[in-house]
């Protein structure tokens, strides 16, 4: 056998286990950060496997039309789901779903996420996370907060910052990170918590200053940003993260390949630098181990909406 058949090897069998025709579902607008993530692994995998891979956009109620038409495909392969944390957040906040995080779909792989940020207007007299929570224990509600939500990550890192650093905040619910960013650049607000995707370009111009990271450690992408868990503020997690499934009974030779291209296609400088363009951070977990994590998930987010009594729209 010659040196450029042997190999060719590798895709030809990647093509063999592999559907011809493979869709992901994205159940978010088109341009968001998962869509464009869906997108930059959908064409490195075609390119590596011979299948053709398309991105199918199919937003709505927060991700559950999608995750539901997802939920209901054929398990031979053919379809894909991109996850977020909604995913499992959703499927707590409404009961009546028709799906379930852990129990609906095979885990493939958690491939990247982007940390939350807690920012003020850089005009603002508060520098830093002491500045903060001084002016917060000075005046009870006088310190307010603003994010996604209710019922978003966001939300409840705010909520877990207001419960352990015992500071009486006053939460200002928005209908997405832009108007939350804008309330605080304009004064209307003390302080937004949004994911850094969507405050970067306000912290990079300088108009918003980053006080923390709602993590145990710092992020790369702020590194001169201290994180909530070295202020003593341990197990404040608000970083969204994105991964892919596949319905329930997908075959296992099938689940085995994808995650082998998609371990291959994320280790890939090209792959890594457009991830980072979207502000996220690539983070690889498959099979398994993404499977514990995202019963974990669920289970923490059942604990957190029971005890911050979070209501879904």
């Amino acid at each position: 056998m010659s040196l450029i058949a042997a190999l060719m090897l590798p895709a030809a069998a990647g093509a063999q286990t592999l559907p011809k025709n493979i869709r992901i579902i994205v159940p978010y607008p088109a341009g968001g950060a998962g869509d464009v993530l869906a997108r930059v692994l959908a064409q490195q995998v075609s390119e590596k496997t011979g299948s053709t891979i398309i991105v199918e956009d199919r937003p709505g109620a927060g991700s559950i039309v999608g995750t539901e038409f997802a939920a209901r495909a054929t398990p031979d392969g053919t379809t894909l789901l991109l996850v977020e944390n909604p995913y499992v957040l959703s499927a707590v906040l409404h009961p009546s779903v028709r799906y379930h995080p852990v129990d609906s779909f095979e885990p493939l792989c958690f491939v990247a996420d982007t940390p939350a940020v807690l920012a003020v207007d850089s005009k603002s007299d508060i520098k830093n996370m002491d500045d903060f929570l001084k002016a917060a224990k000075a005046k009870a509600g006088a310190v307010t907060y603003g994010s996604t939500g209710p019922a978003s990550i966001v939300h409840i890192a705010g909520e877990l910052l207001r419960r352990d650093a015992k500071v009486d905040l006053t939460y200002v619910p928005y209908a997405g990170s832009p108007p939350a960013m804008n309330a605080a650049l304009s004064g209307h607000i003390t302080a937004v918590i949004a994911n850094y995707s969507d405050l970067r370009a306000q912290i990079d111009a300088g108009g918003l200053r980053a006080i923390a990271v709602p993590a145990n450690k710092r992020t790369p992408l702020l590194p001169d940003v201290p994180s909530l868990g070295e202020l003593g503020f341990k197990d404040i997690e608000a970083s969204v993260w994105f991964g892919f499934v596949a319905p329930k009974g997908t075959p296992k030779d099938v689940t085995a390949e994808l995650i082998k291209q998609f371990t291959a296609a994320m280790d890939l400088p090209d792959v890594k630098e457009k991830v980072k363009g979207q502000g996220l951070v690539t983070s690889l977990s498959c099979g398994a181990p993404f499977g514990t994590f995202l019963a974990d998930q669920h289970k923490k987010y059942i604990e957190f909406v029971r005890e911050f009594d979070i209501k879904g729209d």
